[in-house]
């Protein structure tokens, strides 16, 4: 049985925004490679989304924790192509070397699979309704999963602001415009969805998908523009 709250209800609208936008992204050619990896972006927004939508909806609390889990497989994948959908646009600056790949991919993958260990949501609890949960964490696996997500947030937005730093006229004003979306948008999702989960507080989980579907729609205006927007 789904619970179609105020707050689930936000969230499944959420999910198919996102939805939409990938499908639409993907649609125009998923060989460019800032179509690729804002695709993905949204793609997993949605996939972030529902997880909550369904973690928050059904009572088979083996199942809540399976989908809660879901979420910080998404986020991982979030961060991820935001750092690589910066690196290609508007333009990319230099090709990424081996380890930087290295860098950012194998850490996600052994992330990947320890939280789907008893190590890292060490139980699932119902709190506050009868459809709303508490995750209980090892701390120091919760600690490295966040340090892993803000350092990659950190170089995907390092990277951004070097191209702002070098643009001119409407380019400079438009990445200016997606530094602050994308800076909205992780402070706010990390917030709601990291911070304050990491002290057993889930109220407030269905407010991070908000903030970044505002984020993305930001994005979503500057990837379909006509290429003599998002040029010098």
């Amino acid at each position: 049985m789904i619970i179609f709250s105020t707050q689930n209800f936000v969230l499944l609208i959420a999910a198919l925004i996102n939805l939409f936008m990938s499908f639409f992204v993907f649609k125009r050619g998923i060989k460019n490679k800032i179509n690729l990896y804002f695709g993905l972006l949204t793609f997993f927004n949605f996939t972030w989304s529902l997880g909550l939508l369904i973690s928050r909806s059904i009572a088979d609390i083996s199942l809540v924790g399976l989908f809660a889990r879901s979420t910080y497989i998404s986020a991982l994948a979030i961060v991820i192509f935001l750092f690589y959908f910066v690196h290609h646009f508007p333009y990319q600056t230099a090709k990424l070397k081996n380890v930087a790949h290295i860098f950012i991919l194998l850490p996600a993958i052994v992330l990947s699979f320890y939280i789907y260990t008893p190590y890292f949501i060490t139980e699932t609890v119902r709190a506050y309704s009868d459809f709303e949960y508490i995750s209980h964490y090892n701390k120091v696996g919760f600690f490295l999963y966040a340090i892993y997500f803000v350092v990659i947030a950190i170089l995907a937005l390092k990277k951004l602001f070097k191209k702002y730093n070098v643009a001119e006229g409407l380019l400079k004003q438009q990445i200016k415009m997606l530094l602050v979306a994308i800076i909205i948008g992780l402070l706010f999702g990390s917030y709601f969805d990291l911070f304050i989960q990491y002290f057993d507080d889930y109220r407030f989980n269905w407010l991070g998908p908000i903030f970044t579907v505002l984020m993305n729609f930001i994005v979503f205006f500057f990837v379909i523009s006509p290429k003599e927007k998002i040029s010098n």
